[in-house]
């Protein structure tokens, strides 16, 4: 075997006397593993990828000062930043709330009917979900609802 070639087509002489050799590749089996062997070392590999360490960075003592400081104002930002969506989001249910109890005490009728539940109705799926950021298409010019069945 030359340098991992495992299988020589043939010989294609020159007119100058060297010869090229064409080479043909074969794939390589692992190891010659069993399918149901295979399967747990791919099942294996992929459940350690997530514990695999980051490399250290080699920083002089003034850099590394200078990398956890900005480190530590990114946490804190994030930190916060996800204060201010929970404290939003809470104020939100308090206030679905407080409309409910409204709801219940200005009309108990309509309280009912609003809380009442649908079964076999679904949320559609045309409809986007919502998110933080506005669609790439705004507007779908041509949608056509679905036929019901």
């Amino acid at each position: 075997m030359l340098f991992g070639i495992k299988n020589l087509r043939g010989v294609i002489p020159r007119s100058n006397s060297v010869c090229r050799i064409q080479q043909c590749r074969l794939k390589r089996s692992k190891a010659g593993l069993s399918p149901e062997a295979q399967k747990v070392v791919s099942q294996l590999s992929v459940l350690s990828a997530g514990r695999k360490m980051p490399r250290l960075i080699k920083l002089c003592n003034e850099d590394y000062v200078k990398h956890r400081t900005i480190m530590k104002a990114w946490s804190l930002e994030r930190k916060n930043k996800i204060e201010q969506q929970k404290i939003t989001l809470k104020k939100q249910y308090e206030s679905m709330k407080k409309a409910s109890e409204d709801l219940k005490f200005a009309s108990p009728k309509l309280f009912t009917i609003a809380n009442e539940h649908e079964y076999g109705k679904r949320f559609p799926l045309e409809i986007r979900i919502p998110t933080d950021y506005p669609p790439r298409q705004l507007w779908y010019y041509n949608y056509v609802p679905r036929q019901k069945k």
